[in-house]
């Protein structure tokens, strides 16, 4: 078995699980050909994984089942994040495409928007071109919609793997930024019904 970057005291702890029997169940319910998203999808809403930890057991296992070298393509690297939010795809799509929006949960990050279908995808390059996003939206009820991310053109696998993890804690802030903006319009909306009072 090849070395897991995480001991099983921690990934029981942290999971429910040590690594063996994660292994048992992704063995029985996945294929070898299922993709690398499909199985954290898998574990983020039929088993109730976190982001990071889904991603963390979907490498181990696929380490773990001989893969090809996650990651590569024939023209380099690419990882795919995706995550689910209480918003409208609307909401989601403008999050990203205004660049006033996209600075307050992506600063320091240069995002250049090349194309863009509202409410359903933009492509851009990120920071000095050397890679690519590819950025799907989907609704998935009146108040939640998914956003897909795939960053194509990395030069390594250490490289794919720090811009996976760069992406699933990008997200999360979005997702912080959404809870917040939630919240303080909540609190408005009380004060106000408080004036009228």
């Amino acid at each position: 078995m090849p070395a897991l970057r995480v001991g099983d005291e921690a990934v029981r702890a942290k999971t429910g699980k040590a690594w063996h029997e994660w292994f048992e169940i992704l063995s029985k319910v996945s294929t070898r050909d299922t993709s690398h998203q499909d199985i954290v999808r898998l574990l983020n809403t039929s088993y109730g994984l976190d982001d990071w930890w889904s991603q963390m057991v979907a490498n181990a296992f696929e380490h773990h089942m001989g893969k090809p070298e996650q990651y590569q393509r024939p023209r380099g690297y690419e990882i795919s994040v995706a995550k689910t939010f209480p918003v409208t795809v609307g909401v989601l799509y403008d999050s990203w495409f205004s660049e006033q929006s996209r600075s307050r949960w992506l600063k320091g990050f240069v995002v250049q928007v090349t194309a863009s279908i509202r409410n359903r995808s933009i492509t851009a390059q990120w920071e000095n071109g050397e890679s690519r996003l590819s950025v799907d939206f989907h609704s998935k009820a009146v108040d939640e919609s998914e956003v897909v991310v795939q960053h194509v053109g990395l030069k390594s696998p250490e490289e794919a793997g720090t811009t996976q993890l760069f992406w699933i804690s990008a997200l999360e802030r979005l997702n912080e930024q959404f809870k917040k903006e939630a919240s303080n319009r909540k609190s408005q909306s009380c004060g106000d019904d408080d004036k009228k009072l």
